[in-house]
């Protein structure tokens, strides 16, 4: 029996003995990694200034947009803009915070018509073409369907209706941020999803220095509680880790003035705000 017990605690060390070596050479490989030069991108150094952070608020009309100021009124930040793009039933391009439309219609934008969309108040993307110009915007995709990224590329470039020099592509899907990545490597992109779940998971056991990151920003979603606080969906190690590589941060959306000085106060770089009221408190 003691022999058992002893043969057992042997395996056990060996293995912790193994796992520590394999964890300090990981580490070690990690922070001798080279970081590489942040992309310079004319967007950023429009929206951020002298370095300071930025206020994105969620646009739904080409009205909001038009009435959009360029800065708060005390001009404390800079202020763009932030649409939630979706590909509907007729492949028209529109803007919509919901998956569904309102009642009576009640059927998700995916599959709805152009007429059925207008009917429920959205607006297509070309309808924003003109408050966009020399505007930094951000262009959150939201899309189950496939040509979406086909029909962002054929209005985003050189001499097309959407520059590239003012507009930054989020999406949480992977698939539309590789996709155009690879079809315009001169754009700006945010973080998918699974971008943030792997960095998470190499944060929490202090590896995050190994990760890949493709992204040029660190966009993340906030959970927004009633008394004006906000839970991070992602870890404290891996805000450093991106500050570490020189990407901005940005999160959101947050639907108060206390939100948003948290998340500032946290070090986050842009703020995404669904309530434009909060500009004035600035």
């Amino acid at each position: 029996m003691k022999r058992s017990l002893s043969s057992v605690a042997m395996v056990l060390f060996s293995l912790f003995v193994a796992f520590g070596g394999t964890w300090l050479y990981l580490q070690g490989k990690a922070s001798s990694k080279p970081l590489k030069t942040p992309f310079e991108h004319p967007f950023l150094k429009t929206i951020h200034e002298d370095g300071k952070p930025a206020l994105f608020v969620r646009i739904q009309t080409p009205a909001e947009l038009q009435n959009l100021p360029k800065t708060t009124p005390g001009g404390r930040f800079k202020v763009g803009a932030w649409l939630d793009i979706r590909l509907a039933g007729s492949n028209q391009l529109v803007v919509s915070a919901d998956e569904v439309l309102p009642k009576p219609l009640g059927m998700p934008v995916e599959v709805a018509s152009s007429e059925q969309t207008k009917q429920a108040g959205l607006h297509e993307l070309s309808e924003f073409y003109d408050g966009l110009k020399d505007r930094p915007a951000i262009l959150n995709l939201i899309a189950r369907r496939p040509g979406l990224s086909e029909k962002i590329l054929a209005i985003w470039g050189d001499g097309k209706p959407l520059s590239v020099s003012s507009t930054l592509i989020q999406s949480e899907g992977e698939g539309h941020l590789k996709e155009l990545r690879e079809a315009q490597p001169r754009g700006l992109y945010g973080s998918s999803q699974g971008t943030l779940i792997q960095l998470e998971v190499l944060s929490s056991v202090g590896l995050e220095g190994l990760m890949d990151l493709t992204s040029d920003v660190l966009v993340s979603a906030i959970a927004e509680l009633r008394h004006g606080t906000y839970v991070p969906r992602i870890r404290e190690a891996t805000l450093l880790e991106a500050h570490r590589r020189g990407l901005k941060r940005y999160a959101g959306p947050a639907s108060s003035k206390e939100t948003v000085d948290e998340l500032l106060n946290a070090g986050y770089d842009g703020i995404v705000i669904d309530n434009r009221a909060i500009l004035e408190s600035f």
